[in-house]
């Protein structure tokens, strides 16, 4: 986090490299280590920010608007049905955890999450709570937890307190 001024300016890479170099020194930051889209070869798909020891995934947004929880939402359902539905990617994955965690963290060959952690800071927002949202995110984060269970995986919202953006307030 840098600050200017009496604002606190959120970095989301910072956050992620703090995470699991600082707080969680067994969580793996993913952020911008990205595996290559099945689609369209020359683009890259990023699957997660940070990876928990126990392969769930954890998705940071600092949300200003309806754009970035969008964006985390898809991101969400994309990486794990591309886990899930291509050896490929699978593959690229779990051998690039492996490499990336010099081997500390080996995930199996047919690995696919159980759960996925979304957390997001909200602009101008102290907490997340349902008042703190519009409608549609709380239909769109519905639809998306539901999508994901389906497929097997839960889901867990949390919010990261402004005044706390610097502290990891994710649960182990």
């Amino acid at each position: 986090m840098r600050r200017q001024g009496s604002t606190a300016l959120f970095s989301e890479n910072a956050y992620n490299n703090r995470g699991a170099d600082e707080e969680r020194t067994d969580w793996l930051c993913l952020d911008t280590k990205n595996v290559t889209n099945p689609l369209r070869p020359r683009d890259q798909v990023e699957i997660c920010d940070l990876l928990m020891p126990g392969g769930t995934l954890i998705l940071v947004k600092r949300a200003g608007g309806s754009g970035p929880l969008s964006h985390l939402f898809n991101q969400a359902r994309v990486a794990v049905e591309l886990l899930q539905e291509s050896a490929r990617v699978r593959a690229e994955f779990t051998a690039k955890v492996a490499r990336l965690s010099r081997d500390e963290l080996v995930l199996p060959d047919d690995f696919t999450p159980k759960g996925i952690v979304l957390a997001m800071l909200l602009k101008n927002r102290e907490n997340l709570t349902p008042d703190a949202v519009f409608g549609f995110f709380q239909i769109t984060i519905a639809q998306t937890a539901k999508a994901l269970a389906a497929r097997g995986v839960s889901v867990e919202v949390i919010g990261i307190p402004r005044r706390g953006a610097d502290a990891l307030p994710l649960s182990a």
